[in-house]
């Protein structure tokens, strides 16, 4: 599909957050957004090239651009939709096709654990039942992807499992973007997340000195709910106001915080030994085939879960 030009158009963003969802995106997003050379979008997921997924036509590329209006001179103009990374070669080629040399930015985590956390994600977002098990959701998962469905608009709940398997689509982001692509590690920005923008900034080649003020935040966790109306009205409130909460963080916290306390299901939660070995059985192969690709693109930071795949 043809992408709409850009040439008459002269805010669009140079920098894109590409995947992967339930990866710290929210929260790369946002220390990012700190540096002064780095104006991001009012919205952190803008979701522009995501129709391109389903096979449906983008918006004027002028609806695109009138979320960085507000942008001045700084060197980067950055969004983050998450989604993007498995959209593959046709998002790959738009993308690059539509913006002026972008650079772009991914960022994995263990395939396992991300299946575990979007899960619970798409629970804490009333998109499947509060009640369903997740042996039951892995179970629907690999029925969709066994029939080939699992990738359509209306099962997107559903795409937890395929969701990892980063060796599927990394090919065309190599090759259509090369070094203006980075690889992060979902791990690397837990453990250290001043170091992991340090290396970013570092990459567009601006000040990595200013990072020491930045707050390092973790943003966007997942929260179970007790009542499924009260959560509805949050979802909403927040969706309302994301354009308001961008520029008033503190009493985002605040008041999530106070809804937290209202609102929160402290029921323990976790991914159960069965759960775990199922998960890396399923995701083993992808993660060999995965190392193999990184490898041979010259990755030298590795994490735990993809180091044992690695071939000097």
């Amino acid at each position: 599909m043809t992408p709409p030009t850009a040439s008459r158009v002269t805010w669009l963003p140079n920098l894109v957050i590409v995947g992967v969802v339930k990866a710290g995106t929210t929260s790369l997003f946002q220390y990012l957004s700190q540096h002064p050379d780095i104006c991001a979008s009012r919205n952190k997921e803008l979701r522009y090239f995501q129709p391109l997924r389903y096979g449906e036509p983008l918006a004027s590329v002028e609806s695109y651009a009138q979320h960085f209006h507000h942008c001045g001179d700084q060197r980067y103009r950055m969004e983050a939709t998450p989604g993007y990374f498995a959209g593959g070669r046709p998002l790959a080629v738009a993308l690059l096709n539509t913006l002026d040399d972008p650079r772009v930015i991914v960022s994995f985590r263990e395939p396992g654990q991300r299946c575990w956390s979007w899960y619970r994600f798409v629970r804490s977002r009333v998109r499947i039942p509060k009640d369903m098990t997740f042996d039951t959701y892995l179970d629907r998962c690999e029925h969709l992807r066994r029939v080939g469905v699992d990738h359509l608009r209306e099962h997107q709940p559903f795409f937890g499992l395929s969701g990892g398997c980063y060796d599927e689509w990394i090919d065309a982001w190599l090759e259509i973007f090369g070094e203006r692509l980075r690889i992060e590690f979902f791990e690397d920005m837990v453990r250290d997340p001043r170091s992991a923008v340090e290396g970013i900034c570092r990459w567009l080649d601006i000040d990595a000195e200013v990072t020491a003020g930045f707050q390092y935040e973790i943003e966007n966790k997942t929260m179970q709910y007790k009542n499924k109306s009260m959560q509805w009205a949050a979802l909403f409130l927040n969706r309302r106001g994301e354009k308001f909460f961008q520029h008033h963080r503190s009493l985002k916290r605040a008041l999530r915080s106070a809804y937290y306390r209202m609102n929160r299901d402290s029921g323990g939660e976790q991914l159960e030994p069965a759960a775990r070995e199922r998960l890396a059985a399923f995701y083993a192969p992808h993660n060999e085939r995965l190392a193999v690709k990184l490898g041979d693109a010259g990755l030298s930071r590795w994490p735990a879960w993809l180091a044992e795949y690695r071939r000097d």
